[in-house]
This record gives structure tokens, C-alpha cells and sequence, in this order.
């Protein structure tokens, strides 16, 4: 049996062997659902913060759904959404989750318009850089050498890009800069939902998020003129697809399928996300990418994983 839960792959004809071929398709399908996300925003009547808002709303029944099968049958129900025996502390965790996804989200729809979709996904899924960056900050873990390698590594990728986006002007170059914050602030919701993973499930700390990113993100949106009733049919259903698709059917399967494969493993399948979201963008969107972009693309995703497998060592504490 293999550590973190993984399954070793030498262990056929037993039930373990078929969950962790079902995590892995699980997991494949929530990356391509995700990397879908800037087809839909894209392709939507609405601007970046009512897409986004959106995306939260349609998902949040389907979380909902999750929790109260998670909390059926338990008595008492300890991972009740509305558990006000809940301690102060983890309940303001749980509102500072919904709102860096809802900045995370507001960020990474204004990349979407800005940028290519490659880039802004690529940006976002560097958020293991961001992390371990911020553990080091807050928290005091140290980073080990292999770590600052992939990091320098991903980091060089990043200036190709960059580079790139700079012949086109200000505003891809803006696109990518919001694309490197939403991973920030993604990052910042990894942060906070690990303090709590210990003593709270999934489908709560999900359900939360759902629900109050959706208050600053309707916010937003009014604050800002930007519309929320999509103009046409086809925009109401690529809004219901945003959110069902990309954020109650991608996120849920990337969750179901983390906890049965190891983390290494699991970051591996994750990074498929970026490149999924340029062969979507290619077919859907017409979105070309140039030969710097697809070098930079492959020396990040290098760059990433390296600096995620060495996250993962005994040497970063």
C-alpha cells in the first residue's frame, strides 16, 4: 500500500484498484470541466463579475446537495453548515475562504478578457508557488533547495510569457498580471481551507464558499454597472454552465479524487489544466498560441511541478 492514501498500482483484483482507477478519471474530468471556464466566460453576455457571480450562485445548490448527503443519517450532524456550536475562529475562516475565491474568481474573469485563456489558467494553477510562499511567510515552513529550483524554473517560463504578452500591448500584459493574482488569491484560500480540513469536511468549507463569495462578487458587479441578467437563451445556459460545470462538477470531482490519490500524484493530473484550456480555447475561441507561449507553458508546468513534488518532502517544515 502506498503512503497518502495512494493505492499502490501492483494491487490488482481488489476494490482499491478500481477506486483509484475512478479517481483518476474523476480527477482528469474536473480539470477539463475547470479548464472550460474561459470558454463560458468568454463566450458570455455578461462582464467578468457577473460571470463570476454566476458561477457561484448555479453551484451552490449542487454543494448544498453534497453537504446534506454528507450530514444524513449522523446524529448529531457535525458538519452542519448551520452549526452555530461552531467555533468563532473557524466560522471567520470560512467567511475569509468565500472571499479570496471571490476575489480569485474576479481576478482570473478580467484575465480571461484580457489575456489568452492559456495564460490565464496557467497563471492560476502556479498557485503552489504561492502557497508554499506563503507557509514560508505566515506560518514559518522553510522551502527546501528543490523548491526554489522549480520556483526560479517556473518563474523564468513566466517572463517568456510575459515577454510574450508585452508585444501585444498593455492590456494582455494587465491580463497576465490579474491571471498571477488570481492564483494569489487562490492561494489564499488553500491557506485558509488547510487550517480548517482538519476538523471541518469538504462539502462544508465548499458550501461556505459558494455561498459567501456570492455577496461580494453580486457587489461587485452592481457597484460596477456590469449586468447580471444574461440577454438570450444561449447566454442563460452559459451561465448555468459556468456553474454547474466548472464550478459544482469541477471542483467536486478534483475534491472526490484528491482524497484517494496521493497529493504528487493528484498535482501531476492538475496541471493538464492550463493546457487543456489552450486545446479548448484553439477549437472553441479560434485562440491560436505562438512558439515562445508554448515554450514558456511547458518550462512553467515543469517549473510548478518540480517546486509542488519538492513542497511535499520531509525537507520543507
Amino acid at each position: 500500500m502506498a503512503k497518502n492514501g495512494e493505492i499502490s498500482g501492483g494491487e490488482r483484483g481488489n476494490p482499491g484498484t478500481s477506486l483509484r482507477r475512478w479517481a483518476v478519471a474523476a480527477l482528469v474530468l474536473g480539470t477539463a470541466a475547470t479548464a472550460l471556464n474561459p470558454v463560458f466566460v468568454r463566450l458570455s453576455d455578461l462582464e467578468p463579475a457577473g460571470s463570476a457571480f454566476h458561477r457561484m450562485l448555479w453551484a451552490l445548490p449542487f454543494m448544498g446537495a453534497w453537504l446534506f448527503q454528507e450530514t444524513r443519517g449522523k446524529s448529531p450532524p457535525q458538519t452542519s453548515v448551520s452549526d452555530f456550536h461552531r467555533p468563532v475562529h473557524d466560522r471567520w475562516l470560512l467567511v475569509l475562504c468565500g472571499l479570496f475565491f471571490a476575489a480569485d474568481l474576479t481576478a482570473l474573469h478580467w484575465s480571461i478578457r484580457l489575456t489568452s485563456a492559456a495564460n490565464a489558467i496557467l497563471f492560476l494553477n502556479a498557485q503552489p508557488l504561492y502557497v508554499v510562499f506563503g507557509a514560508w511567510l505566515l506560518f514559518g515552513e522553510r522551502a527546501s533547495a528543490r523548491f526554489l529550483i522549480g520556483a526560479a524554473t517556473a518563474m523564468a517560463g513566466a517572463a517568456l510569457m510575459l515577454g510574450e504578452s508585452a508585444q501585444f500591448g498593455g492590456a494582455r500584459l494587465l491580463g497576465d498580471g490579474l491571471g498571477i493574482a488570481a492564483g494569489v488569491f487562490y492561494a489564499g484560500y488553500i491557506l485558509t481551507a488547510s487550517r480548517l480540513r482538519a476538523r471541518t469536511s469538504s462539502a462544508v468549507i465548499n458550501t461556505w464558499t459558494c455561498a459567501i463569495a456570492c455577496l461580494p462578487l453580486l457587489a461587485v458587479a452592481l457597484i460596477t454597472g456590469q449586468g447580471l441578467i444574461p440577454g438570450s437563451l444561449q447566454g442563460w445556459l452559459l451561465v448555468i454552465g459556468l456553474g454547474v460545470i466548472s464550478q459544482a462538477c469541477g471542483q467536486g470531482f478534483i475534491v472526490w479524487g484528491m482524497a484517494h490519490l496521493s497529493t504528487g500524484y493528484a498535482a501531476v493530473v492538475l496541471l493538464l489544466a492550463p493546457v487543456s484550456s489552450a486545446i479548448f480555447a484553439w477549437a472553441l475561441l479560434s485562440e491560436s498560441l505562438s512558439g515562445l507561449q508554448f515554450v514558456g507553458i511547458l518550462v512553467v508546468l515543469g517549473g510548478v511541478y518540480m517546486a509542488h513534488r519538492a513542497s511535499l518532502t520531509p525537507t520543507v517544515r
